[in-house]
C-alpha cells in the first residue's frame, strides 16, 4: 500500500478501516515522518487503548523534552472517541480546529468510521479534516475499486489472471484487502509459469473463504458452536492474526449499537445504511442485525462490547493469558448471544 505523502505531512491526522496490514503501514510511515527515534523512548506518548478525551488532551498538554523538536501523541485504537460525534468536548473541539504548534497527534481507529450527517466524521472538525486531506480510510474497497486492487497486486507480483480468475478472486475474497493480498501470495506460490486459472483460485480461495475467518463469523452467528470452533481452530492454524479476527466481531458489535442508537433516532432507509457504516447493496444484512439486537437488546450488546475489549487485552498480553483460550472463550460467548 502506498502512503499518500499529503497525508504523512499532517501532524494532526486520523487513521481508520479495517484493513489491518494498511493500518500498521500507515502507522509505522506517519511515526517515522513525526518521531525522531533518538528521542522516542522521551517525546512519543501512546494512550491506552479506548482512553477517554481528557487523557488524549493531557497527553498533548505535556511540554516536548529539551532538544527534542516535538511531543508526539498516539492513540492506538481511538474507535470510542467517535461514538457520540455531538458530545466532542469544546476544548478538544478547538485543538483539533487550530492543532497547537510543538505537537503532534495521530487517532487511529479499528473499524471504518462513518461520515454521514451527525455521524462520527459527519460533522466539524472532521468535515475540515477531511477536506485538508488529515484522514486516511484503510478499510475494505468498495466493489468499484476491487478489480483494479487485484490488477496492481498481480501485477506487483508479476501474475497474469487467465480468464474469469480475477473476478472470481473478488467474488470469494470480497473487498478487504488483506484477504485479497494472502490470496494472491498463495498463488504466487502455486502459480510456477506465473499463469493464475480459475483453478487455481477456486483451490486457493475454498480454504481461505469458507474455511476461515468468514466460516468462524457466520458459525457463531448462527449459534453453531461447533462449526465456529472448527474454523476458528483451522484459521489459527493457517496463521490468520487474531487480532484481524477479532476486528471482525467489534465491527459485528459496533453495528449493533449503532443500530440500537439509529433506531432510537427514528432513521430508517438510506440515513439507516449510513449509520451502520452499510452501502445499499448490504441492506440484505440488516435483518440478521436487527434479529441479533432483538434477542441481546442494548443492555446485552454493551455486556457483548466489554467480552470484546476484553479479549482484546489478553491477546496483547495486557492480562494474565497470553493463550488463544482468549478468543476461544469469546467464540462461544457469542454463539450463546447470536443464537440462542
Amino acid at each position: 500500500m502506498a502512503v499518500p505523502a499529503a497525508w504523512l505531512n499532517h501532524g494532526f491526522a486520523l487513521l481508520h478501516g479495517e484493513d489491518g496490514d494498511g493500518r500498521r503501514e500507515a502507522l509505522e510511515a506517519w511515526k517515522q515522518k513525526h518521531v525522531d527515534p533518538e528521542w522516542a523512548d522521551f517525546s512519543l506518548t501512546v494512550c491506552s487503548e479506548g482512553c477517554p478525551w481528557p487523557e488524549v488532551t493531557a497527553a498533548l498538554q505535556e511540554a516536548a523534552p529539551l532538544g527534542a523538536e516535538a511531543r508526539t501523541v498516539i492513540v492506538p485504537a481511538a474507535d470510542n472517541l467517535f461514538t457520540r460525534a455531538k458530545e466532542l468536548p469544546a476544548a478538544v473541539k478547538a485543538i483539533l480546529e487550530k492543532p497547537p504548534a510543538g505537537v503532534n497527534l495521530l487517532l487511529v481507529a479499528w473499524n471504518t468510521l462513518p461520515a454521514a450527517p451527525g455521524k462520527a466524521l459527519g460533522a466539524k472538525p472532521w468535515t475540515d479534516w477531511t477536506k485538508a486531506g488529515r484522514i486516511l480510510k484503510v478499510g475494505a474497497l468498495d466493489a468499484v475499486e476491487i478489480p483494479a486492487f487485484i490488477d496492481a497486486e498481480a501485477r506487483r507480483l508479476g501474475l497474469a489472471l487467465q480468464g474469469a480468475a480475477a473476478a472470481m478472486l473478488a467474488q470469494r475474497q470480497g473487498g478487504h484487502p488483506g484477504l485479497l493480498k494472502r490470496a494472491l501470495e498463495v498463488l504466487d506460490l502455486l502459480a510456477e509459469d506465473r499463469r493464475v486459472t480459475e483453478a487455481m483460485v477456486d483451490q486457493v480461495t475454498f480454504r481461505l473463504a469458507d474455511q476461515k475467518a468468514f466460516a468462524w463469523s457466520g458459525a457463531w452467528q448462527k449459534g453453531d458452536a461447533a462449526g465456529a470452533l472448527r474454523a476458528l481452530r483451522t484459521a489459527l492454524e493457517d496463521g490468520d492474526e487474531p487480532l484481524m479476527m477479532l476486528g471482525q466481531v467489534r465491527r459485528e458489535v459496533d453495528r449493533l449499537l449503532r443500530l440500537a442508537e439509529a433506531e432510537g433516532e427514528g432513521l430508517k432507509g438510506a440515513e439507516l445504511l449510513g449509520a451502520l457504516g452499510m452501502s445499499p447493496k448490504q441492506a440484505f444484512l440488516l435483518e440478521g442485525y436487527r434479529n441479533a439486537l432483538a434477542k441481546l437488546k442494548a443492555r446485552g450488546v454493551k455486556a457483548l462490547l466489554g467480552r470484546v475489549n476484553q479479549c482484546e487485552r489478553d491477546l496483547k498480553g495486557m492480562a494474565l493469558s497470553r493463550s488463544e483460550a482468549p478468543l476461544l472463550d469469546l467464540t462461544l460467548a457469542l454463539c450463546r448471544a447470536w443464537g440462542r
